[in-house]
């Protein structure tokens, strides 16, 4: 049998498969049909009951670098958003001992896969309804999120990272923490000294940038991953799904992770002019001075950078070498114009 981290994503997805139907019906799930909604990191599955209800089941890989203590933590929010009304999200629906979380690990998948379950919600994703109204109900719901995570009050157990480093998921106090490859030498192939000088000059900014948000403001917990294929519109509704990257960080920082992947499009200008527009409609825009959130647009491609050239998965190494190029290439224009 293949190592698990061999397969494309596709493959480990149907090598999940068995262990997914089994894990629900041990739950008292009667399955219908199980089918895998994403090609990512983690592997989520829309659930058919043969009862005709539909609900998610979200594995959550290994790799990721989130304990089971960051998964229980996400849930938390995710309640405390559908209690207050704060946002559109999904209903978190518990295991039946109770638990928001089960953890299934067996030999042939590596590691522990924590899971979870949360309502359907229906609709097109963002990414297929990229309309100037969307754009503008996206801002506002970047906004609602960070006027909940301002006086959100989380239990004793809530234990999420801190934003204060450009890796913040290398934080060696939690485990499964991810390696910071770029610039110690095991990633040397990936990165030849004219590259790794980019990538070192645009991470010293960044992190001077961080110093000083975490210096002169107090941070709070932000979705850090409110992409558009994070996002789902509805009718006249749009809902946030996928919580797992929560961070205690700043609104500019949660925004520039949105806006990353808006940023490189030819029809950024009009895309953000939407955003800010809904995000304005309802709180102060949160750049405290110019080039701010193009410096830590920038920040986002080095961190995604290090996550694929850390990765055993054969999917991400073969990606690898076009990708840090591509990043380089974007670091290098960031740096010829701020």
């Amino acid at each position: 049998m293949r190592p698990f981290s061999e397969l494309t994503l596709i493959g480990q997805a149907r090598r999940l498969r068995p262990h997914a139907i089994r894990l629900l019906e041990g739950s008292g799930v009667r399955v219908g049909r199980l089918r895998q909604l994403t090609e990512a990191t983690n592997v989520i599955f829309r659930v058919d009951m043969e009862d005709g209800r539909r609900f998610v089941l979200r594995m959550t890989s290994p790799k990721s670098a989130h304990s089971v203590e960051n998964v229980r933590s996400e849930i938390e929010w995710i309640r405390a958003l559908n209690r207050d009304a704060a946002a559109d999200v999904p209903v978190p629906i518990a295991w039946p001992d109770g638990d928001d979380v089960c953890t299934l690990e067996a030999a042939d998948i590596e590691g522990a896969w924590h899971c979870t379950r949360l309502s359907w919600i229906p609709g097109k994703m963002l990414s297929d309804r990229l309309t100037p109204g969307n754009l503008t109900r996206h801002g506002a719901l970047s906004a609602r999120l960070h006027e909940h995570g301002e006086m959100f009050k989380p239990s004793p157990d809530f234990r999420i990272r801190a934003f204060r480093t450009l890796f913040p998921y290398a934080d060696p106090t939690y485990p499964n923490a991810e390696p910071i490859v770029l610039f110690d030498g095991r990633a040397e192939d990936l990165m030849p000294r004219r590259r790794a000088e980019v990538f070192l000059e645009v991470h010293d900014r960044v992190q001077e940038e961080l110093d000083l948000l975490f210096e002169q403001r107090t941070p709070h917990v932000i979705h850090n991953d409110l992409h558009r294929w994070n996002v789902k519109v509805h009718r006249t509704r749009i809902y946030a799904l996928d919580f797992e990257d929560l961070l205690l960080g700043h609104p500019i920082q949660d925004i520039a992770t949105t806006l990353y992947y808006y940023r490189y499009s030819p029809h950024y200008p009009e895309r953000l002019d939407a955003f800010r527009r809904g995000y304005e409609s309802l709180r102060p825009w949160p750049e405290d001075h110019p080039g701010q959130l193009e410096r830590l647009i920038a920040a986002r491609g080095i961190l995604l950078a290090n996550f694929v050239a850390a990765s055993r998965d054969a999917d991400d190494r073969r990606m690898a070498p076009e990708y840090l190029t591509r990043i380089e290439d974007r670091l290098r224009t960031h740096l010829a114009t701020a």
